[in-house]
């Protein structure tokens, strides 16, 4: 029925409203429920131990109660919250394995509700991860109507899965970024990691090549690294960055670099399920540079609205980077081309838009159409 409209829970991959973490995951669990309550009534689902309710426009933001904090035997959910999370039509679970999940899949199954997974990383510590020891389709998540994946690459670690699934892919918003210009800098932007492979960008430079490193550090010894290996280079590092700073920057930027590197086994690559700082720099009318590994490559179109390089190729990164930060004119065209491929292909309301088709494709299908 294609004028279904689902009352729709999204619950992201930080469930509790006091210890709200906002990463790539929760991000990407607000801009998706933003974008569909624009279209079907929404509500993104948190958990503390009072109630509240408050609005992001037209986005409901709802804080159920629970008994306690633990999660170790179980969910802790009240019987209120039981009660009032019957009251949607689909339940979107954006992290799993978590206890929530692994109660209220198999519950919404019984209330002929929709349950559909996303892996966005994560999850975790549920009794499935031991039964599923014993046989595969012991693992309660198996019941969910459908699998929305971040990418084609995300999807890769679903092999077995025999439910429905499609690709999401995620959103920007072009509309967030001020006017800039080509302030003759590359842009890196993410958590200062090992696998986010900035160190790599700092070994690649020449003095001349100016950088500038925007992020959170998780470890006073890799910064300590990472400011040592830009001795004599142009690089500054902002550690403490609002939202509107980041918008800042990549405004001003010649080109972003999203360049993690691949996971060092060769199964179980879950570093970038989907590359959103790639899909910000396009948003912002920059050409981006990716490394060939996850889910980078499906985003960018190479030579177009970025380059794609291979991972550990410093000198292919430098003359990437080169080529966009001395030649204004250059990173103005592909950044022209990448925005309008964010637009006409990764806008929020476009990923919400598949979400909502994939939900009224499974409700035909299990005849769960009122």
């Amino acid at each position: 029925m294609s004028d279904w409209l689902p009352r729709t829970l999204v619950l992201p991959a930080s469930l509790l409203g006091r210890q709200r973490t906002v990463g790539g995951g929760e991000r990407y669990a607000l801009e998706y429920a933003r974008a569909m309550a624009a279209m079907t009534p929404t509500t993104l689902g948190l958990f503390d131990l009072k109630a509240h309710e408050e609005h992001d426009g037209n986005l409901e933001v709802r804080t159920f109660s629970v008994r306690h904090l633990s999660f170790r035997w179980g969910f802790p959910a009240t019987l209120e919250t039981w009660r009032a999370l019957a009251a949607f039509d689909v339940v979107h679970f954006m992290c799993f394995p978590t206890a929530l999940s692994e109660a209220v899949v198999p519950l919404a199954r019984w209330r002929r509700q929709l349950a559909v997974l996303t892996d966005v990383g994560g999850g975790g510590g549920t009794w499935s991860g031991y039964t599923m020891k014993i046989h595969p389709w012991l693992d309660l998540h198996r019941l969910a109507h459908g699998l929305a994946h971040l990418s084609g690459h995300a999807s890769t670690f679903f092999p077995d899965w025999k439910q429905s699934s499609t690709v999401l892919f995620g959103g920007a918003r072009p509309e967030i970024y001020p006017p800039g210009g080509q302030g003759g800098y590359a842009l890196f932007v993410g958590r200062l990691l090992p696998h986010k492979g900035i160190r790599q960008v700092i070994d690649a430079l020449t003095p001349d090549l100016p950088l500038r490193v925007v992020g959170r550090p998780y470890s006073p010894a890799y910064l300590q690294e990472l400011r040592a290996a830009a001795t004599g280079k142009d690089v500054i590092f902002i550690t403490d960055a609002s939202d509107a700073e980041v918008a800042t920057q990549m405004a001003g930027a010649s080109v972003v670099l999203q360049v993690s590197l691949p996971s060092p086994t060769a199964a179980g690559d879950k570093s970038e399920l989907l590359g959103l700082v790639a899909l910000e720099g396009m948003a912002a009318g920059k050409p981006v540079i990716v490394t060939r590994t996850t889910s980078l490559p499906e985003l960018v179109v190479d030579g177009v609205t970025g380059f794609v390089v291979p991972p550990h190729d410093l000198g292919a990164m430098r003359a990437r980077i080169a080529s966009l930060v001395r030649d204004p004119g250059l990173s103005r065209s592909m950044g022209a081309q990448a925005q309008a491929h964010v637009r006409a292909n990764f806008a929020w309301s476009t990923v919400a838009r598949r979400g909502l088709e994939f939900y009224r494709a499974l409700a035909v299908r299990h005849g769960l159409i009122p």
